[in-house]
């Protein structure tokens, strides 16, 4: 007779105390009985009583977890009698509790008798409980009916009744259902869990699609539940049990899977466990009843929450297949593994039955030997080796006898005929090679039997290959590439792997592994220090195992000495040191140590000595006293010099007190150039006490706080040429003395100089002529010096015949090469002269040979202002006296003139001249004896013209644009422009906007939003300006308001474009050229302006100006290395915009 329990928990119940079951038992013969109980987490005092009186199982000191199914066996030779009990613990009552089992048996054995069980209880004494919390209370009364609620709280001492009534009135509204399973393997119990809020009693258990009956398993299966949580328990799991199980609670359903755990071999087979709760206790797996310990076979691992514990077995065989273990303390879980075989299997087809057949190896009989599995199915003989290694390497035959006579037969090797032998048919290599390979055929008698032979060969390398790379390592350099080549024979071809002090070496960007039927290559790019160490190569097939061991050296400069150097000796003549030889030599053997020094406030270091790798120390005996030096050292191999260990500042012996050095003078600024400039200063007051060793000269852009030094090594000279420098560079300079001391204070700042060649005054101004004259002006022409460098500009002086003093003609120099002095007496004569200038200086003058009168050349162009006579006075003369004929244009004359003639002259007069005047007179001069003409081109000039029609744009936000058409006098004067004005409509002064506009569009920026504006352009020449054109209505920029606002939010970034491109230019020299365009871009971009190609940076030559989308470039007093390509560069981060415009100067007028 047995008792047998289940080891997992069920429904809670009070505890400590006592069950008693017994059982009396009708037998004949005498039954054995037989009593057990496994579970780890309990005691069981089992008292049997093996004879007619009843059988008892006392179970003292009784727990929750002492709940189960018991099952009772009485056995004898006529068979068994089995019976189930089921032990219910509850907590209901907190006085003497029973344990009762209620069951009734009928069982029939063989010899007719009947057996009952009988159950007692055991009264137990109360023991004190600690009082209830209110969180266990709602897991009693979750499970409990509601009419029990008052009486199990009173019980229990619970007196907050309506409390706890209303908290769990709301735990019962929660219906969330969660689970948490895994597949199962066969052999670990596990549970499957579900938790939910409140459910009643509507649970519905399933396996697939049967109906899983509990309470006749046998204790193979238990739900069990504790508060608002239900658990199945699968005892003994077995391949029987795999399968899809299903929980239903309400309409909540849940299912979970127990799978076999079934691998192929040469997979990796995983087995995994995870509890409830963690625990402390250190995990123990086993196998075959030894420990499991992490290897390259076994991988062993625990997750990070300590809940889920996994054993992975990486390259299985059959010989691995059993039941794995897991021990956790008391708690133990077990699997088992099943194994698909890959072993080793050979076959023979027999063509007839009637045969007997014999297995060899090698010669000799293995057909008894269970390390073989022999199969024979009909006519089909089979051979399986399972777990195949180097000792089933062989020869194996099959030896098959006909029971009746003998027949004869003949082996064939891939068709052709090998040997012919009698009954007994068999076929021996005695050694077998690759011309063995080959299909294998057996005939006789019509029947026919194949087999193929294969030839594998373990993995081998040449012992004399690995002899070599034994003895000799590899060596490289380092950043070069290392190639390592081992050529093996192996069949099939073997897996390659190379190691690395140990470790497996993978694919990157440095390594790589070429991998050939008979050879491997490894490859390391770019190779460092670290790359050195011990290398291997494993090559592993199904035949066997070979190695390749190596050493591979990466050879480098030395890395530095080590630690601090350690001064033994500082003297005023001698300073001993002491180093540590460097932590890696490089792979090679250090050869010397190379030391330098410096003097502190010197950047240059000399070499003052080199000592041999066995000495470590060096003495520097040529040293000043009181002077501070700074050493570093160097180790030197065959590879190079490692980096310097340097040293801190050392003084050689004490140092020496000094007063601070006082400033030198502030440095003065000489030969300037466009790449350096000569600094010059005295030195300084007070020394300090010890001789000034040099000066260090410092220079900074003009605007900048970064001083930057300019000599490398003390100046022992009060002057100093620096260059490097950029052009039209603005720059400064101070100079800093230095003694024993050091550096004193810096100098104050020089003044600031511009980085340019020097301009050299001008030379004599070519070709001084006159160009045209009148009665009150006269228009002089002349060309540019050869010599010197270019003018700015000419004086012009000028002087009558009857003074001795010169007058200048201009208050300002003139920039072009001609010009009209006006305000002249008729018929006076006058003396002219002119000179070159230049910020270089003013060059010498040149003089007109002879003096010019005020008077109009007879056959010349005359110009005369409008409303002012125009009088020509011809002389004239002829025999008989010729007949006089004045023309305008070709066409005689209207009638306006006043014509009068005299003897030797005639005279053509206009009182009141008008622009209609303008053009070519002609006085034609006939007699009988021939005929003559004079022209004379009369040129009118009057104040402009008013232009017309001017209009208001606004095409860029927040500027206007002004567009009118040009006065009609543009074409008669290229000098013709205009002057662009404007004037709030708050005050009556006008303001210029802009001078010089020679087109008939201007875009005037700077404008206040919310203000009123007029608008004025006058066209100005030589003789004065024009009426003005204003502008009817006035222009308002329009403030920014919500509604601009919210434009602007949607327009959120604009790619740049022009909205008015670059013109191109042309001006006179010495004129002022201004290009000017307009763009739009969001958000505010980048403007450059580049000429030629060359970006044009912060120079004084140009002006450069970009506000509210408008860009303006204004080249001041023009000359002709201005001319050329202008390009202006708009961008931001969506874009770029690019226009070009051209510029050249305007040839001088004549």
């Amino acid at each position: 007779m047995r008792f047998r329990k289940n080891s997992d928990i069920p429904r809670g119940c009070p505890k400590a105390n006592v069950a008693n079951c017994a059982s009396r038992v009708l037998y004949c013969p005498l039954p054995f009985i037989r009593a057990s109980a496994y579970d780890v987490w309990m005691t069981l005092v089992c008292t049997l009583f093996p004879l007619l009186l009843p059988s008892l199982v006392q179970i003292k000191t009784l727990t929750m977890e002492d709940a189960d199914v018991y099952k009772c066996i009485a056995s004898n030779a006529h068979g068994d009698a089995i019976y189930t009990v089921s032990l219910v613990v509850t907590e209901s009552m907190p006085r003497r509790h029973r344990a009762v089992l209620n069951s009734t048996l009928n069982t029939r054995l063989s010899g007719g008798m009947k057996h009952g069980l009988l159950c007692r209880s055991v009264p137990v004494a109360k023991e004190e409980r600690k009082p209830i919390t209110e969180e266990e209370m709602l897991k009693i009364l979750a499970g409990a009916d509601k009419k029990d609620y008052e009486r199990i709280c009173a019980e229990y001492g619970f007196t907050d009744f309506r409390g706890i009534l209303k908290k769990l009135k709301e735990m019962k509204k929660k219906v969330d259902v969660e689970v948490n399973v895994t597949n199962i393997a066969p052999g670990l119990c596990r549970y499957v869990y579900a938790f939910m809020g409140y459910f009643g009693e509507n649970v519905f258990l399933s396996q697939g699609t049967e109906p899983l009956r509990i309470q006749y398993s046998l204790g193979k299966y238990e739900l069990k539940q504790m508060g608002t949580k239900y658990m199945l328990c699968v005892s003994s799991v077995s391949l029987k049990d795999s399968g899809s199980y299903t929980l239903k609670v309400g309409d909540k359903v849940l299912s979970a899977k127990i799978n076999p755990m079934r691998v192929t071999e040469r997979q990796t087979a995983v087995f995994e466990v995870r509890l409830s709760k963690k625990t402390s206790e250190p995990p123990i797996w086993k196998f075959g009843g030894k420990e499991v310990k992490r290897d390259e076979k076994f991988d062993v691992s625990v997750s990070e929450d300590g809940l889920t514990y996994t054993l992975k077995i990486k390259d299985v065989r059959p010989s691995e297949t059993g039941e794995y273990t897991l021990s956790l303390g008391d708690l133990t879980a077990k699997a088992p593994l099943f194994i698909d075989s890959k072993g080793w299997a050979n076959y023979l087809i027999l063509h007839s039955m009637r045969l007997s057949e014999k297995w060899l190896k090698d010669g000799r009989d293995i057909t008894n030997n269970p390390r073989y599995t022999f199969m024979r199915e009909g006519k089909r003989a089979e051979i399986i080796i399972d777990d195949c290694d180097l000792a089933d390497s062989g020869e194996y035959a099959i030896v098959c006898t006909q029971d009746s006579d003998k027949v004869d037969g003949v082996w064939l090797k891939d068709g052709k005929e090998v040997v012919k032998q009698g009954a007994v048919h068999k076929l021996i290599f005695s050694r077998v090679g690759d011309d063995q390979e080959g299909k294998y055929t057996f005939r006789a008698k019509g029947a026919e039997s194949e087999a193929t032979l294969s030839i594998a060969d373990p993995p081998t390398i040449d012992p004399t290959m690995l002899e070599v790379l034994a003895i000799h390592p590899v060596t490289v350099k380092a950043g070069q590439t290392a190639t390592i080549k081992i050529p093996f024979k192996g069949k099939p071809t073997p897996k390659v792997t190379w190691y690395k002090d140990g470790i497996e070496m993978t694919e990157d960007d440095r390594t790589s592994v070429e991998r050939e039927v008979d050879s491997t290559t490894l490859v390391l790019t770019k190779c460092v220090r670290e790359d050195s160490g011990a290398v291997m190569l494993r090559l592993k097939s199904d035949c066997g195992t070979a190695i390749a061991n190596l050493h591979l050296n990466v050879v480098d400069h030395p890395k530095p000495p080590q630690g601090k150097v350690e001064f033994l000796e500082r003297t005023g003549k001698c300073i001993k040191m002491k180093w540590k030889a460097p932590r890696d030599n490089g792979g090679k053997q250090v050869t010397s140590f190379v030391i330098e020094r410096r003097m502190v406030g010197k950047k240059s270091w000399i070499k003052v000595g080199e000592v041999d790798s066995a000495t470590t120390c060096f003495s520097n005996d040529k040293v000043e006293e009181g002077k501070a030096y700074q050493y570093r050292i160097r180790a030197v191999n065959s590879q190079g010099m490692s980096d310097p260990l340097e040293t801190e500042e050392v003084y050689a012996g004490e140092p020496i007190e000094l007063c601070a050095l006082s400033m030198p003078s502030q440095p003065q600024i000489a030969d300037v150039t466009k790449e350096a400039v000569t600094v010059t200063w005295t030195p300084p007051a007070q020394d300090g006490g010890a001789a000034v060793l040099g000066y260090i000269i410092e220079r900074r852009k003009k605007g900048s706080s970064m001083w930057v030094p300019v000599n490398k090594e003390l100046v022992q000279d009060t002057k100093y040429t620096v260059d490097g420098l950029v052009e039209d560079m603005e720059y400064e300079f101070r100079v800093t003395s230095v003694n024993r001391a050091g550096p004193g204070s810096p100098s104050t700042v020089s003044n600031s100089v511009i980085a340019k060649d020097p301009i050299r005054a001008p030379g004599l101004v070519k070709d001084l002529h006159v160009t045209d004259s009148s009665n009150s002006s006269i228009s002089l022409g002349w060309s540019p010096p050869e010599h010197g460098d270019e003018p700015s500009g000419y004086i012009l002086e000028v002087r009558p015949d009857d003074a001795k003093e010169w007058t200048k003609c201009t208050k300002i120099p003139i920039t072009g090469t001609s010009y009209t002095v006006g305000g002249l007496q008729e018929r006076m004569k006058y003396f002219f002269r002119i000179r070159a200038v230049n910020e270089g200086g003013v060059g010498e003058p040149i003089e007109l040979d002879q003096g010019v009168l005020a008077m109009p050349p007879p056959g010349e162009q005359k110009q005369s202002l409008g409303g002012v006579r125009v009088s020509m006075v011809s002389p004239l003369q002829g025999s008989p006296p010729p007949t006089v004929t004045w023309m305008k244009d070709g066409i005689p004359t209207k009638g306006r003139e006043t014509i009068t003639k005299g003897k030797k002259h005639s005279q053509f007069l206009i009182s009141s001249s008008q622009r209609s005047d303008s053009g070519i007179y002609r006085i034609n001069l006939r007699n009988d004896y021939g005929e003559v003409h004079y022209d004379v081109n009369v040129r009118v000039t009057d104040f402009p013209r008013p232009p017309r029609n001017l209009q208001l744009v606004e095409e860029v936000p927040g500027t206007v644009t002004l567009h009118w058409e040009h006065t009609p006098d543009l074409a008669d004067d290229e000098q013709t422009h205009y002057i662009i004005l404007k004037r709030d409509a708050s005050t009556a002064t006008w303001f210029t906007a802009a001078e010089r506009v020679f087109s008939s569009k201007y875009t005037v920026t700077g404008l206040l939003p919310g203000r009123k504006y007029y608008f004025r352009v006058i066209a100005r020449n030589h003789i004065g300006d024009s009426d003005p054109l204003d502008s009817k209505d006035p222009f308002t920029i329009a403030k920014e308001k919500g509604t601009e606002m919210a434009y602007r939010a949607k327009d959120h970034s604009v790619k740049p474009e022009f909205l008015v491109p670059l013109k191109d230019h042309a001006v006179r020299r010495g004129h002022d050229c201004t290009m000017s365009c307009a763009f739009l871009a969001r958000p505010p971009p980048q403007v450059s302006w580049y000429k030629d190609d060359v970006k044009i940076l912060e120079n004084p030559r140009y002006w450069q100006s970009s506000a509210d989308g408008v860009c303006t470039l204004t080249i001041p007093t023009c000359c002709a290395k201005d001319s050329g390509e202008y390009m202006l560069l708009v961008e931001n981060p969506l874009g770029e915009a690019k226009e070009d415009a051209t510029f050249h100067l305007q040839p001088p007028s004549t």
